[in-house]
């Protein structure tokens, strides 16, 4: 009814998208959960909620078998991923799955129920449609932010509606042909990649298992017209001998976002796309989840630039920690008043009120990251004010990570920090110091490590491609780990290579 709460833990299927438009008609709210957490992280954001429904795929039955009665869950409805294919390939793909034990055996009944027998055979009470009403929730997206760890990021309908009007801005054509590659547990993924093209009338392809790998031949099969995703899916297309020769003409809009975008991978996009016969350069948007989808908008003629503010839409630079607004050119907190900021952290006053702050105009969220803006309007992005840095269009806190390894009675100091990456930009890397009486069992106290992350509550982005274990770590004057110098060093070994 109005107001439930029903946990969706899933990639995108039609099933998802049906569920996701029912429970908003009737003014329930859908939390969108990302199906790699561990079963544990699961079980909290479940708990979180109070959730009596869950949505999920068949496969994620190990992991829901162990922690459902810990919740508050009493009806777990399952979704095969082949419910939706052709009935000769759905026969096929079921045999396939079960000679290969990809299908786990459910014991349907009164907690667990199959998506079919749920549409056909669950009846239910009258229930009216939800009028409209301002600031009503809508969906609830987890992330880490920019202030600290995991929060619920609740999105009301006006969120919704506002982002798909400024999408409209960009592209008004009915039947324009959108591959949607990205999953429904981010912001980016169900405002912008499942919102805002059906609500438009866009011919909609949705991928609910995305392989970087193949994404040549999506493009080559599907010729979409726009195509949304983080810079590292291009760095394979760019290398793909199918690609090597072929006419992209299709393609009309590129949008990349979530990652940092060096400009020297955007000239060498443009340049790739020119050659194979597209017309638009690279658009590159700038955000966070706290702001639903799109700030603001670039092209190709803006390098190094994030744009200039969408519609409705106010970017301002704020002097760190306050609400005194900087001149053109000085640097300093980029502000964005909108009408697509969250409605709040879920049950988390406290922490709302560090990022959503109101000013003498309004509300304004403070994004936590360091920029300025020139005289034509254009919006710099320079760093972070925390350490926190993007990993495939997902953001890791190297707190969360050091705070974990901490843990082990070995480990005496640690400290991450990003590497570059080929594929990922950057990635974590663990630098850790261990008491002396542990010293020599390096191997086995990795192996160790690696096993409390499998564990944890940290998605699997989290992971450090590397552990260096070392005598010590570099500190400031004041005794604490001086990150900045670690970044130095790590920068001049790059370099070197």
């Amino acid at each position: 009814k109005k107001g439930d709460i029903v946990t969706m833990c899933t990639i995108t299927t039609p099933e998802i998208i049906y569920a996701f438009y029912a429970l908003n008609k009737i003014g329930a709210i859908s939390n969108m959960v990302d199906i790699r957490y561990t079963k544990q992280a699961i079980e909290e954001y479940l708990k979180e909620v109070k959730s009596k429904m869950l949505i999920t795929l068949d496969i994620a039955y190990p992991k829901i078998k162990d922690i459902i009665e810990n919740t508050d869950v009493d009806q777990v409805i399952t979704v095969s991923p082949i419910n939706s294919t052709p009935k000769i390939l759905k026969a096929v793909a079921s045999v396939s799955n079960y000679v290969n034990g990809k299908t786990p055996k459910i014991p349907f009944g009164k907690t667990y129920i199959e998506w079919n027998d749920f549409v056909k055979n669950m009846t239910g009470e009258l229930v009216e449609y939800a009028r409209y009403e301002k600031d009503r929730p809508a969906a609830i997206v987890h992330t880490g932010g920019t202030t600290g760890p995991s929060k619920g990021v609740v999105l009301t309908d006006d969120n919704f509606n506002n982002a798909t009007i400024q999408i409209n801005s960009i592209v008004n054509q009915r039947g324009y042909k959108f591959l949607n590659i990205m999953p429904p547990f981010i912001a980016y993924g169900i405002v912008l990649g499942l919102n805002a093209p059906i609500t438009l009338g866009w011919n909609t392809t949705v991928v609910p298992q995305f392989d970087p790998n193949k994404f040549d031949d999506l493009l080559l099969k599907y010729k979409p017209n726009g195509i949304m995703g983080v810079p590292t899916y291009w760095e394979n297309v760019m290398k793909s001998k199918k690609i090597e020769k072929a006419d992209l003409s299709f393609i009309k809009n590129i949008l990349l976002g979530g990652d940092r975008i060096p400009p020297e991978f955007e000239i060498r996009l443009n340049n790739f796309l020119k050659k194979r016969k597209v017309n638009a350069g690279v658009s590159k948007g700038y955000s966070m989840t706290e702001l639903s989808a799109m700030t603001t908008l670039s092209t190709e003629k803006e390098l190094g630039s994030v744009g200039v503010p969408l519609p409705k839409t106010v970017v301002g630079i704020f002097e760190p920690g306050t609400t005194n607004e900087l001149s053109i050119g000085e640097i300093g907190e980029i502000c964005i008043k909108t009408p697509t900021m969250m409605k709040e952290y879920f049950n988390n006053k406290e922490e709302t009120e560090k990022v959503k702050i109101k000013h003498a105009d309004g509300y304004w969220i403070h994004s936590g990251d360091i920029g300025y803006m020139n005289p034509d309007g254009l919006v710099f992005v320079k760093d972070r004010i925390k350490r926190m840095f993007p990993r495939s269009g997902f953001k890791v806190f190297p707190s969360e990570i050091e705070n974990l390894f901490l843990q082990h009675p070995a480990v005496e100091s640690c400290a991450v920090v990003g590497i570059p990456d080929e594929v990922d930009i950057t990635v974590p890397k663990a630098h850790i110091v261990l008491k002396q009486e542990y010293v020599g069992n390096e191997s086995e106290i990795e192996s160790q490590l690696y096993n409390m992350l499998e564990n944890s509550t940290l998605p699997p982005y989290f992971k450090p491609v590397g552990i260096k274990f070392r005598d010590s770590l570099p500190l400031t004057n004041i005794g604490k780990v001086d990150f900045i110098s670690l970044q130095d060093e790590i920068e001049e070994h790059f370099k070197l290579k």
